[in-house]
């Protein structure tokens, strides 16, 4: 008798509504038994892939090798069984650009409209991400001048994952998974109460953004449901609980049930989810491309399939993500093995490889997104900007640099805006600038296709800042740059005000990117169609990619510097964002000193920082210029590495010996910067500085906070010396609590030390940190250990009786053992 699924019974105990019998579309489905079928059907094909994926990163084989585009013979397969070859694909999609009716030629959504609440052209604004747990995120979202919203079971709330100490019996995504039916029922509480605060939903339903919901990838199991004892692959269980709760609540609202898929590498990829979407679609007695997906091109590795994959998504594909974190961490990943990429903090989206990866984005969209008459069914669309607003009565005043990522993010939002304006030629023409077209000076079609991108906070002033640029009329976009240049000033330094033209520095950058011409017009891509009008021109035309072939416009390690600062940055920047994740927040928001500002972070990030790290160690990497690692001191942003504590010389490589020194200075950073916590703490609850009020609150801010000494306990020690009722005392020593567990502190070092220093590279370095998160103290240790050892070791442990059994099952997760 076969195994039958099993899921968590303190799942079923607190959201058994979100299963058994539904009706949807009028068809009745039983939600777990829908869960089970696609686990049989497809979870083997998800294996399959996700072991092809780690057999092609652990090829022996030189990147230009390994990683070139397809052979023109190459086959590939559909989800309707159509076999087409690489340059067959590629022709098709030139043809449907060309509007050439050939048996060949394909495009997106030609037979399922894009919905209008969807369609990336007709709704010019942001997008934001984030989860939807608790219910204040979503109310946020929902009250954000956005035009999109992106609840999230990727990067910020990803199955399974309950962090140890956090008092959740299940992983918070269960919470988000019955808040987003609440919501779109409108069981939301007037007002709805929260830590004290009041929450209430501003607008009418009819003006909410656009609601999609963000898949895992492929690679993530969900260990709370099981089919035959093994995790089911968590886009299944996302998939369908998303769409049978909530399909008829989105249609009855005249919106839809649509998807972000992140981390599609491969065709095999992009086909199973293809099969996955397509499944649920017949058991709804849906029409083949009614669940519409968004693409986070997000994989280096991507790209050298995109036309595939866009063509294997063919029914449904409206919008394409550029990714830039994840796009940075996965480039330094393809080639750990034979290059270290320069410091990353300087591979910006300005960076000529970043560039190409845009344009190739726009590009191929625009190609395939054109229906036979000429209207776009798709576009791509821009990446992140993370920077959060400091809040008024920060203890540094850093809320004075706000005004830097006001400017920005509408710097940030005008330059994808410009590079997405493609002007498609009709007879050779040089440059041309956008007042030429409007003025029907030159023959041929402009399209603006760069209308959304991403936000990482509802921030009003923020939020209004980035969506100027995408909104604009193409008459508006060049009289925003030629507006009066404006400053405002910052401890001395002048600023670009958010209303003003740009700088002269602007402007030469711009120029340099060749957005602008020199004085200072608007210049789109010019792209005539003999330019693109073979496979083998599309792929290799100079003239395209900037004077280089594709491949090398995208994929060349760039060249720059090593720097010992931006080393010690990184690790930083690794560290308090493993901190943040050992404590259950994966969309941290984490101090920058080298910029003044804070930065939203989450998983790519941490990807960014830590594969760079490794393949630095890995490689003895030399620092081309002199510098110092830094010590902690107390500065106007706060407490930083500020202090010049080791002089490292040009040539001096990143070894084993220099990379603990590092890791020392950050925990003499990590013990100064509780400190001074704990002092302003003091301060704010005495009103002057007391040292024993400060010791007593580092007692009990320690660990927990709170998990040895009560606040009702610190606030009697405290409120004779302070000369407060102890009510009041216990109020403010609760209100000044730090928000996470110092006692991860430590745990995140060695976790780092061990990832870092170890030969065996680990694709996916945030699991890590989570699959030793929900582990007691005493176990993580032993675990931590294991995971970076050989898997017959691991199994010898458990035999030995010094492992629990359900380390193989971490191990192999971690490791993408299918």
């Amino acid at each position: 008798m076969r195994n039958m699924i099993e899921i968590n019974k303190r799942v079923l105990e607190e959201y058994g509504d979100l299963f058994g019998r539904k009706v949807v579309n009028g068809r009745e489905i039983v939600v777990e038994q829908l869960i089970e079928e696609l686990a049989r059907e497809l979870g083997g094909e998800i294996d399959a892939a996700i072991r092809k994926r780690k057999e092609w990163h652990e090829r022996r084989e030189p990147v230009k090798v390994k990683g070139a585009f397809p052979r023109w013979d190459d086959k590939f397969v559909d989800a309707d069984g159509n076999v087409r070859t690489f340059r067959e694909i590629v022709q098709g999609l030139i043809d449907n650009f060309l509007g050439r009716d050939t048996p060949l030629r394909w495009g997106l959504n030609q037979n399922v409209p894009v919905p209008d609440d969807l369609h990336p052209l007709k709704n010019p604004g942001l997008e934001i991400t984030g989860p939807w747990y608790p219910m204040s995120r979503a109310i946020h979202q929902i009250n954000a001048d956005v035009v999109s919203m992106m609840e999230d079971e990727e990067d910020a709330s990803p199955a399974w994952y309950v962090p140890w100490g956090s008092g959740r019996s299940v992983a918070a995504v269960w919470e988000a998974r019955r808040i987003v039916k609440r919501v779109l029922s409108g069981d939301v509480p007037e007002p709805y109460i929260e830590g004290g605060k009041e929450y209430r939903i501003r607008k009418p339903r009819e003006k909410w953004p656009t609601l999609i919901h963000r898949v895992p990838g492929i690679h993530i199991l969900d260990f709370d449901v099981r089919v035959d004892g093994r995790p089911v692959p968590a886009i299944i269980t996302s998939v369908v609980l998303y769409t049978a709760n909530n399909y008829d609540l989105l249609k009855k609202a005249g919106s839809g049930v649509y998807f972000y898929v992140p981390k599609t590498q491969t065709p095999d990829e992009a086909l199973v989810v293809e099969k996955i979407l397509r499944r649920v679609e017949q058991r709804l007695g849906l029409k083949t491309g009614e669940l519409k997906i968004a693409m986070l091109y997000e994989e280096a590795r991507a790209g050298l399939y995109l036309p595939v994959i866009f063509w294997i998504w063919r029914e449904r594909l409206v919008k394409i993500n550029n990714g830039r974190w994840d796009y940075l961490g996965s480039l330094i990943e393809m080639w750990r093995e034979e290059a270290v990429f320069p410091d990353p903090q300087n591979i910006t989206m300005t960076h000529p490889i970043m560039m190409a990866y845009q344009k190739y984005n726009a590009l191929l969209t625009l190609m395939a997104g054109l229906d036979k008459n000429g209207e776009l069914r798709a576009g791509p669309v821009g990446g992140m900007a993370a920077v959060m607003l400091y809040r008024q009565g920060d203890p540094y005043g850093r809320e004075r640099y706000n005004a830097r990522a006001l400017r920005g993010i509408w710097i940030d939002k005008l330059r994808e805006r410009l590079i997405g304006l493609i002007f498609v030629a009709e007879e050779p023409a040089g440059k041309v600038t956008l007042g030429d077209v409007l003025k029907g000076k030159v023959k041929g079609r402009l399209y603006d296709l760069f209308r959304q991108s991403w936000v990482a906070t509802p921030e009003e002033a923020y939020v209004k800042a980035g969506n100027e640029p995408l909104r604009a009329s193409l008459e508006e976009l060049q009289a925003m740059i030629n507006k009066p240049v404006k400053y405002v000033e910052v401890d001395g330094v002048k600023i670009p005000a958010v209303d003003s033209g740009l700088t002269e520095q602007e402007r030469a950058l711009f120029q340099r990117l060749g957005l602008i011409d020199e004085n200072g017009n608007i210049t789109p891509w010019v792209v005539r169609k003999d330019m693109v009008d073979t496979p083998e021109k599309l792929l290799n035309n100079p003239e395209l990619w900037g004077g280089k072939d594709l491949w090398s416009a995208l994929y060349e390690p760039p060249k720059g510097d090593i720097t010992i600062e931006h080393i010690q940055h990184a690790f930083y920047m690794a560290a308090n964002y493993g901190f943040q994740l050992l404590n259950g927040n994966l969309a941290a928001a984490i101090d920058d000193y080298e910029l003044g500002q804070r930065f939203m972070n989450d998983l790519a990030t941490y990807r960014i920082f830590s594969t760079w790290l490794w393949t630095l160690l890995r490689h003895e990497a030399a620092v081309t210029k002199d510098g110092y690692l830094k010590g902690p001191d107390r500065t106007p942003l706060g407490v930083v590495p500020a202090k010049n504590e080791i002089a490292v010389k040009a040539g001096d490589r990143f070894n084993r010996e220099m990379f603990e020194k590092l890791w020392d200075l950050h925990m003499q950073w990590t013990n100064a910067f509780y400190e001074d916590f704990d002092r302003i703490a003091a301060e704010r609850i005495a009103g002057r500085y007391d040292p024993k009020v400060k010791e007593a609150l580092s007692k009990a801010y320690a660990a927990g906070p709170f998990r040895h000494i009560s606040p009702r306990a610190v606030a009697e020690a405290i409120a004779p010396l302070v000369g407060k009722p102890v009510d009041a005392v216990e109020r403010e020593v609760v209100a000044n609590a730090p928000r996470f567990d110092r006692t991860f502190a430590p745990v995140i070092m060695e976790i780092l030390k061990a990832k870092l220093t170890s030969p065996l590279y680990v694709q996916h370095g945030g699991r890590v940190v989570m699959v030793l998160s929900p582990l007691p103290p005493e176990e993580r240790e032993q675990a931590l250990m294991a995971l970076f050892g050989p898997r017959d070791r691991v199994e010898r442990l458990i035999a030995e009786g010094k492992l629990r059994k359900e380390i193989l099952e971490i191990y192999d997760y971690i490791h993408d053992i299918r």
